[in-house]
């Protein structure tokens, strides 16, 4: 089994395979106890950049014009996903046809105002992309609004009354942000580093942050696919 995956930078996926970002450990942690090892540690994943999967997106032949089945603003999400979908495949053939499970980050965003339905539109827009290119093993992982809810559940809610985290705005220049209400709790930047020490000592735990809906849609997605493939320990 090896892992391929793909965010926006540095403090969320990470941009090189030795720089990994916050979400990568948390993929890490949250699969390690259902196989009873690390993919990360054995070195079983490498990471795509968004520059990278840019320029494989643009290789795929444009979509038909817009309609119900592609709305315009999903079409970004569909489009990525069947890139990632390409590229698992081209490292299942580099690796003797390896099982690859190609995860796909990126921020939901929005303002405020977006409904559950904005979220759910873009989710399944990644797995129609998956599936479009035979790919049935994609996870989408889309923060709603952005990663920075899921960090400050754990960091100053203290896991608690997490869910309204969701409904905040995504715009990073509104004047509460979520990146300024995490900057104001740490007293400092977020860094990928910071945030990497936080997880290492166990103050960032994914598996207690249990009322996050974004959360945990990517979790059962990520258990569904690891049971599928007969890899998931249902005691651990």
């Amino acid at each position: 089994m090896f892992l391929l995956l793909s965010g926006e930078g540095t403090t969320d996926i990470g941009t090189q395979d030795d720089e990994i970002g916050p979400m990568t450990k948390f993929i890490d942690n949250w699969i390690t106890p259902r196989i009873n090892y690390s993919l990360i540690d054995i070195g079983q994943y490498t990471l795509v950049t968004k520059e990278e999967l840019s320029q494989k997106a643009k290789s795929i032949k444009s979509l038909s014009k817009k309609g119900k089945k592609h709305p315009s603003e999903t079409r970004y999400y569909y489009k990525n996903a069947r890139a990632l979908a390409l590229l698992a495949q081209e490292e299942s053939s580099k690796r003797d046809s390896i099982t690859v499970i190609p995860i796909l980050f990126r921020d939901a965003d929005g303002t405020a105002s977006s409904d559950r339905g904005e979220w759910e539109y873009k989710r399944k827009s990644m797995l129609k992309g998956f599936e479009h290119e035979g790919i049935l093993t994609g996870v989408p992982m889309i923060p709603k609004p952005k990663s920075e809810a899921w960090i400050l559940c754990a960091l100053r809610n203290n896991y608690q009354n997490c869910q309204q985290l969701e409904s905040e705005s995504g715009n990073d220049d509104s004047p509460n942000s979520l990146k300024k209400q995490l900057e104001d709790h740490l007293d400092e930047p977020a860094t990928r580093e910071l945030l990497n020490d936080q997880i290492d000592l166990g103050r960032l735990d994914i598996s207690k942050i249990v009322d996050m809906p974004s959360l945990t849609a990517f979790k059962q997605r990520l258990d569904e696919v690891l049971e599928n493939l007969g890899w998931y320990r249902r005691e651990y």
